[in-house]
């Protein structure tokens, strides 16, 4: 064998079993896995929400929005387990897991018509939709109880959250206004009834920065409807707003006579008054406990009724009666009716020098002057009475009188009522009637009559004389009025008398110089005057 065949020999060697082809099963597997993995981390977060009904629900329809951008998409919508509710199964946004706090609130945005107006027009044409309002809490919950009504305030809004009890009255629903001086600051965001206490109790929300507003001697007020009131100025229609006289609503303020009190910053619980009116009437104040024992009827005499002193009010009824066995138990011999008041000074001054103390001092020395309690009519269409305190000087007391108790209770003495009093002063009169001397009376008015008539009868005589002179004097004067006919300026009588006139005129303007004479010199008839002396002459001037 050559060289170059053994240079040339054949050389066998071991094929390798992996091909190339095995990679692209792996490739795929691991772009398999990045996309599980990118679609896990995409997928959204589930969470349920629970609603009463599905109104406006539809599923992988309805949207989840907050602020009008989608978060997420109704799934499913089922029945809970015992069929009372509806559990709509969510799909949230991953990217917006930090909104599911557990206080977030859900609710169905759709077309509602209430007392705050028309809300969610616009779903008319997109669909009902849930808005979400993040809370602050520092846990998350992948469930929730959805609202049935938007909320009107937000875990987050700053402001003040109230309680406020009604124990009667016009009723608020929610959504209705909370007024100050005109403005709105506010609104009721929960109506409640408690069947134990019988109170409405109403959660309302004051916004920020109108919450400083709220102290400690704020007093807030029904302000549904209007009130109208007449006074020395005329007549006053008040009302806060047109949509509290037609949904309406709450008002709250600082009464005039109170100090402005110190700020609430947090949640507690005020009273809700029916009317502003009755803050001044129903305010609870600090009060004395009085019995008054009444011997008429208490028909008429409710809870709350007004203490008057001379029509001011200074407390109020606080029992019409005790009934049998609390009387009994003070005194079972009492028949007279128990009515128990409170009197409460702080109605008349808010002076801290005029306390409980001194004005139980001072009802004791008005007592002993003669201070008495009746029951009188409230009002006449109602037949409701009032207790009306004043001084009778029938019950003025001695120096060292004591207050009576019945019981625990102090005395007010009673005087007769409005009727009683009437009755008593009627019969007062009918016994000083029955012993005045009516007969003697009688016949003593019969002789003056008597004589009446005949001075009457004499005066009658005298007028009838009186005539007859009356018509002598006319007769008369019929006839100078008859000589002074003959009188006429054209009558001889008139001539000669005027031609005599004339005569006796030229005699006395005659008699003119002597009269004036006699006058000058009155001796002159009995001594004439001597005779002039004689003239002498004149001689020659130098």
């Amino acid at each position: 064998m050559s060289n170059n065949d053994e240079n040339t020999k054949a050389v066998i060697k071991q094929k390798s079993n992996f091909s190339v082809i095995w990679i692209l099963p792996f490739i795929a597997a691991l772009i398999g896995m990045g996309m599980v993995y990118h679609h896990i981390q995409n997928q959204g977060i589930e969470i349920t929400i629970v609603f009463e009904d599905a109104q406006g629900l539809e599923a992988n329809k309805t949207k989840v929005k907050y602020r009008n951008v989608d978060i997420g998409t109704v799934k499913t919508i089922n029945f809970n387990e015992d069929g009372t509710s509806i559990e709509a199964l969510v799909e949230i946004d991953r990217k917006t897991q930090q909104f599911l706090h557990s206080d977030s609130q859900f609710w169905v945005v759709r077309p509602r018509i209430g007392s705050s107006g028309i809300s969610g027009f616009g779903t008319l044409l997109s669909g009902a939709y849930i808005a979400i309002e993040p809370g602050k809490s520092a846990y998350y919950s992948e469930r929730f109880i959805g609202l049935e009504v938007p909320p009107i305030s937000s875990p987050t809004s700053a402001g003040l959250k109230l309680t406020l009890v009604s124990e009667g009255g016009k009723s608020l629903q929610e959504g209705n206004p909370i007024i100050y001086r005109g403005f709105e600051v506010g609104a009721v965001e929960t109506v409640d009834f408690d069947v134990a206490s019988r109170q409405v109790t109403y959660g309302v929300f004051i916004r920020a920065p109108f919450d400083n507003l709220i102290t400690t001697n704020t007093h807030f007020w029904n302000a549904g409807g209007f009130s109208v009131s007449a006074d020395t100025q005329g007549l006053t229609v008040d009302f806060a707003s047109m949509e509290t006289i037609l949904s309406g609503g709450v008002q709250f303020d600082v009464p005039e006579d109170l100090e402005l009190g110190k700020r609430v910053d947090a949640p507690r619980e005020f009273k809700l008054y029916s009317s502003k009116t009755g803050i001044t009437e129903d305010r609870v104040y600090e009060y004395l406990e009085y019995a008054i024992l009444v011997e008429d009827s208490v028909g008429g005499l409710d809870i709350g009724a007004p203490v008057e002193y001379r029509g001011i009010l200074l407390g109020r009824v606080h029992r019409p009666y005790l009934n049998f066995h609390q009387k009994n138990l003070i005194d079972p011999d009492e028949t007279r009716i128990a009515v128990i008041v409170h009197i409460e000074p702080q109605r008349l001054t808010q002076n801290a020098g005029y306390g409980l103390e001194w004005f139980d001092k001072q009802m004791t020395e008005w007592i002993k002057t003669g201070m008495g309690a009746r029951l009188e009519t409230a009002n006449y269409l109602t037949g409701s009475l009032k207790v009306s305190l004043d001084i009778d000087l029938d019950l003025v007391q001695e120096q060292d009188y004591e207050l009576e108790y019945f019981g625990k209770y102090k005395v007010i003495p009673t005087s007769q009522s409005g009727f009683a009093s009437i009755m008593n002063k009627t019969e007062q009169l009918l016994i000083k009637l029955e012993q005045l001397p009516l007969e003697d009376i009688a016949r003593s008015t019969t002789r003056a009559i008597d004589s009446a008539n005949t001075t009457i009868l004499s005066a009658n005589s005298k007028i009838l004389a009186t005539q007859s002179v009356l018509d002598a004097v006319e007769s008369t004067l019929l006839e100078a009025k008859q000589t002074m006919g003959g009188l006429q300026p054209d009558s001889s009588v008139y001539r000669k008398l005027e031609d005599n006139l004339s005569e006796l005129e030229r005699t006395l303007n005659m008699m003119q110089p002597f009269l004036q004479e006699i006058r000058r010199k009155p001796n002159s008839l009995i001594f004439s005057d001597p005779p002039p002396a004689d003239t002498e002459p004149k001689g020659k001037s130098q």
